[in-house]
């Protein structure tokens, strides 16, 4: 079937206009940024902990991240891959320093808390307050972050 003539291909999306409509809380543009860098986050992060399992709740940390400072940093950013390795080098750096301080243990649910968090900041970003942000007192979690299914 032959295309309209006024039909103009959409154009490619850069990493940097992702970035611009995640800060305008686009959650589509979330999961595209997600899909076209979690694998280099996640084959980054798995190599400086050495170990897949601790890569990714690691992974997911950085896109939580990512999510959070995107309304502060969509401008200050020309190039996005380097802005959100360097969010992946300084979590996996933190994760490594806190295994260093405690023997890790099995089943601690870490993991499925950072699905959760994710989840819960995406549905309702003005609701979820990360445990380690400087936000004032009073501005809790969501009440449904306990009963929100991680993605998978």
């Amino acid at each position: 079937m032959p295309l309209p003539p006024i039909y103009v291909p959409p154009a490619a999306e850069s990493l940097s206009d992702l970035v611009k409509r995640i800060a305008e809380r686009d959650e589509a543009a979330f999961g595209r940024l997600y899909r076209h860098l979690v694998r280099p986050v996640f084959a980054q992060v798995r190599e400086s902990l050495g170990s897949s399992a601790r890569a990714v709740p690691v992974t997911r940390a950085v896109f939580v991240e990512v999510w959070r400072l995107a309304p502060v940093s969509h401008g200050r950013h020309d190039d996005v891959l380097g802005w959100v390795t360097a969010i992946a080098a300084r979590r996996a750096d933190d994760h490594l320093r806190e295994l260093g301080r405690r023997q890790p243990t099995v089943g601690t649910g870490h993991d499925g808390h950072l699905g959760r968090a994710l989840v819960a900041t995406l549905r309702a970003p003005h609701a979820y307050v990360d445990p380690g942000s400087a936000l004032p007192p009073g501005t809790g979690r969501s009440r449904n972050l306990h009963q929100t299914e991680v993605p998978t």
